[in-house]
């Protein structure tokens, strides 16, 4: 399929430079890249499929708000942090910790009577269970009567705002069923990327259908319909609701603890992180370090004895190590973290971070003792081989964070959080059509700012635990450079220019700086401004004609799903906005 599109796309590419010749003729300034050849060429044929993009998406009925009206308004199921920020923990604060989780696996995958899309790859199947797709969730309180905070991690690729808030919603019903009013002030529900799970988005082949219901949802008996399976979405929210209230319920008091494993970063290929102890990483976009590379793991140990400490813990990297043909539902190597994590007698949650191009070295864990145990699975099981990479991965990951707990230091119980609403522009044909058909769970707004007249409205957050630890919260697969320094320069920029917007982490130098990446939306890849390309610029270059014409390719990939040209910039000044605000 990719190398008949791309033969299409050579023989486009033939016929445009026959007529196009004279669009090369650009002056490249100083030392800057100059890749004014593919720009001109990828621009043009970008700018016809952005028409038709346009075009298709005007006829689609709706009654989206101005971006003014939203703001006017009062936002539903948002909620802002802790009112005051405190610089020291509170007279007799403790902290208190709940778990909660649940599996929202549908009872008619697990029987084979039904077949679901999974995340990621659009036309792929699943018509079983291998492991499990499930949602953790804690609830943190610092005991300074400011409110709780709630994070929760759902396995799946992403999951839109729209989803989020109905999750939001459901939580307060359900507490209220209890006779509880809550305290909650923040609840931040990350997604874990999983491929290989139940499409919690809506980007599989049930789109095109959809697409054309939608058109016609101005007729009386047709229903405009979201592109994610209904009846799978009820149970998610139902069950990712259901996580965070018994996480709530279940709050108790005991110790906050912080450590983080050996480096796990290393990747000679790459030329990157040459020091670190494991092959385990590696930036599949940029060969520049500024990526996380170690698990940012916290620990509550709970007062009671005889209760579980819960573990919880970040990092920024790519689950997807299990063959796309698979026919059964896995939730990849963060689900056998979970698994070696719970043998140890602790709750997990993982938290992915910003893990836009970092992508994890399948073969690497070479520790004998997992070699072996996986080998004995296999020679037991001749169909384990097929998640042989997973579980290597996820025990080899759990065992760095069962041995890294003798280096852990207490947090001081002081959490502070910041939210914010931000505008991101459209002007990526891909999003842009599922945004305005109102097949994705977008909050899209009219914006005479943004170059299609439209936006989408998502959240940046802060939240800081201890006195010197932040995690920051982004609605999609970022960029790690844009946080943590290191973004590529006008010398290899696709547009040859340099990134302007300081790097939050520079902003924040007397703080451990950690990411929770797709966190309470699912906006796409936010890349640099500077080094963004229209989508088609990826197939033309990645050509044999195309490599002639334009020199040796580089990685424009991830521009195939993201808002548009301005989301690195929308996203990361609303973030530096809130830092600035509350630093």
């Amino acid at each position: 399929m990719k190398n008949s599109f791309k033969r299409v796309i050579s023989v486009i590419l033939s016929v445009f430079m026959m007529f196009s010749a004279s669009t090369f003729a650009f002056a490249a300034y100083g030392e800057a890249a100059d890749n004014s050849a593919i720009i001109a060429v990828a621009g043009a044929i970008n700018s016809l499929l952005e028409a038709v993009f346009d075009g298709f998406g005007s006829l689609f009925p709706n009654n989206f708000k101005t971006v003014d009206e939203y703001y006017a308004g009062e936002s539903e199921n948002f909620y802002e942090g802790t009112a005051e920020f405190i610089d020291s923990p509170a007279e007799g604060a403790r902290w208190q910790l709940g778990f909660g989780e649940a599996s929202i696996v549908p009872e008619n995958l697990k029987s084979g009577a039904k077949k679901y899309y999974t995340g990621g790859y659009f036309t792929q199947q699943i018509s079983g269970v291998y492991d499990d797709q499930g949602v953790n969730a804690i609830a943190l309180s610092d005991n300074s009567n400011r409110g709780t905070v709630i994070m929760a991690s759902i396995d799946g690729i992403g999951v839109n705002n729209a989803d989020i808030r109905a999750i939001r919603a459901e939580v307060e019903r359900k507490l209220l069923q209890h006779g509880i009013f809550s305290d909650i002030v923040a609840i931040n529900i990350n997604s874990t990327h999983c491929h290989t799970v139940i499409d919690t988005q809506g980007f599989s082949l049930e789109l095109i259908g959809k697409v054309f219901q939608n058109l016609f949802s101005f007729l009386p008996f047709i229903e405009a319909t979201r592109s994610i399976n209904k009846d799978f979405l009820e149970i998610m929210i139902d069950g990712a609701s259901d996580a965070i209230v018994e996480a709530y319920l279940n709050m108790e008091f005991g110790e906050l603890y912080y450590y983080e494993t050996a480096k796990i970063g290393k990747s000679e290929q790459n030329g990157v992180y040459l020091d670190d102890e494991y092959a385990y990483l590696h930036n599949k976009r940029y060969k520049t370090e500024g990526f996380q590379n170690f698990f940012a793991c916290f620990k509550f140990v709970p007062d009671n004895a005889e209760s579980k400490p819960t573990v919880f813990t970040n990092i920024g990297a790519h689950p997807t190590t299990i063959d796309r043909a698979t026919s059964l539902l896995s939730a990849d190597f963060p689900a056998y973290m979970e698994e070696k994590i719970n043998a140890a007698g602790m709750n997990f949650v993982f938290v992915q971070g910003a893990q836009s191009p970092i992508s994890v070295q399948k073969s690497a864990v070479q520790t004998e003792e997992i070699v072996a145990e996986i080998e004995a699975q296999i020679a037991a099981d001749p169909k384990v081989a097929d998640y042989r990479a997973a579980k290597s991965l996820g025990y080899e990951f759990a065992r760095l964070i069962l041995e890294a707990e003798e280096s852990a230091a207490k947090v001081a119980p002081v959490i502070n959080v910041r939210m914010a609403e931000c505008t991101v522009p459209l002007d990526n044909g891909l999003l842009q059509l599922g945004a305005t058909a109102q097949l994705l769970g977008t909050t899209t707004v009219y914006d005479d700012k943004s170059a299609s007249g439209y936006s989408i409205i998502t959240e940046v957050g802060y939240v800081e635990l201890g006195t010197d630890i932040v995690m920051l919260t982004v609605p999609g697969e970022l960029i790690p450079q844009l946080v943590y320094g290191n973004v590529v320069d006008k010398t290899e920029a696709y547009l040859g220019t340099d990134w302007e917007i300081d790097c939050t982490a520079k902003l924040l130098k007397d703080k451990k700086v950690l990411v929770m990446g797709l966190c309470n939306d699912a906006i796409g890849y936010i890349i640099p401004d500077n080094d963004y390309a229209p989508f088609i610029a990826d197939s033309l270059w990645d050509s044999d004609l195309g490599e002639k014409l334009f020199g040796t390719p580089h990685r424009h990939y991830e521009e195939t799903l993201t808002t548009g040209s301005k989301a690195a910039s929308s996203v990361m000044t609303a973030l530096n906005a809130v830092v600035n605000e509350v630093k």
